[in-house]
């Protein structure tokens, strides 16, 4: 089963990740083609097959209100989704399947004791599922549970070896618990099984500039913009490292190129949530109070007021 962990986009990035909602449309789509069966992850082949003669009236109803509920998700109407997911739970609430969705679904809402609780129930009714055990951590995380968060995906890992985003994730629960040394290590697994995930090799740059390694960082920045060069986080990080560096005409101008892709990151918040260490947040508040970066976010606060163009 693919990851609800994979690269998307986090959300938190923490939410890097296909998030519940991409998963669930994704779900739909297929259901709308007829095309649900064996290329289905086993948990959804479960959830969306047609009930067979023999079904009991409380499975039948529970699918069809799952389903109803990933037609719902599809167009955004979260919370009447949430709401038709959990009639379903009650009436099959021993259904691993469905109280993983319903976690998930919660995780994306960010409803975060409502997501651990249902992924725990989830957890103990199939005890060696790698995906369950790896969102759970993820809800720790987002609930900053950090040792539960650590012990999950520990198992999760076991269990989903061949997972980019399982050790990512693995490398920020410990590295949010402190341990700089392990969270290296599972980022530079991340990025062994996927050398285009750009959030690992970012965050190794992350702890790299902390260690005063500031070469490093900018290599592993700058490999991550070649990966990527849409994403922010990097590219601030980057001119950041610059900007101390001395090279400050290049710095501002991709510090400024950071913030018109993404105003959020010119947030200490955001980058607090992001694992930047004290060292990198203490240097880039000087780099957001350029003229050239701050020119950058009144521009980006100007247009996010103005109107869509209108349709052609």
């Amino acid at each position: 089963m693919k990851s609800l962990l994979s690269a998307a986009t986090v959300s938190c990035r923490q939410d890097v990740s296909r998030s519940c909602r991409a998963w669930l449309s994704c779900l739909a789509g297929l259901m709308l083609l007829g095309s649900l069966g064996s290329g289905l992850p086993a948990q959804a082949q479960v959830l969306f097959h047609s009930p067979v003669p023999n079904a009991s009236l409380l499975q039948a109803q529970a699918m069809q209100l799952a389903g109803d509920s990933v037609r719902l998700a599809q167009f955004g109407q979260m919370e009447e989704a949430l709401g038709r997911l959990q009639l379903a739970v009650q009436l099959v609430p021993e259904s691993a399947d469905l109280q993983f969705l319903m976690g998930s679904l919660h995780l994306e809402l960010e409803h975060y004791t409502e997501s651990v609780e249902a992924l725990q129930v989830a957890r103990d009714l199939s005890p060696e599922n790698g995906e369950i055990l790896l969102t759970l951590g993820a809800a720790y995380l987002r609930q900053g549970s950090y040792f539960a968060a650590v012990d999950a995906l520990e198992q999760g890992v076991e269990l989903e070896p061949g997972s980019a985003s399982a050790h990512f994730q693995l490398g920020n629960a410990y590295l949010l618990r402190g341990n700089p040394k392990d969270a290296r290590r599972e980022f530079e697994k991340a990025f062994d099984l996927d050398d285009q995930f750009w959030p690992a090799i970012n965050n190794l740059g992350l702890i790299a500039y902390e260690e005063g390694d500031i070469e490093t960082s900018i290599q592993n920045w700058e490999t991550a913009i070649a990966i990527d060069d849409t994403v922010a986080e990097p590219k601030l990080a980057l001119a950041t490292a610059l900007y101390i560096k001395g090279e400050t005409i290049s710095a501002e101008e991709l510090g400024a190129e950071a913030i018109q892709l993404d105003p959020e990151y010119a947030r200490l918040e955001t980058l607090r949530i992001n694992l930047w260490g004290p060292e990198l947040m203490r240097d880039v508040e000087v780099l957001l109070r350029t003229e050239t970066v701050q020119s950058a976010l009144r521009q980006a606060a100007i247009e996010a007021l103005q109107p869509p163009d209108p349709l052609p």
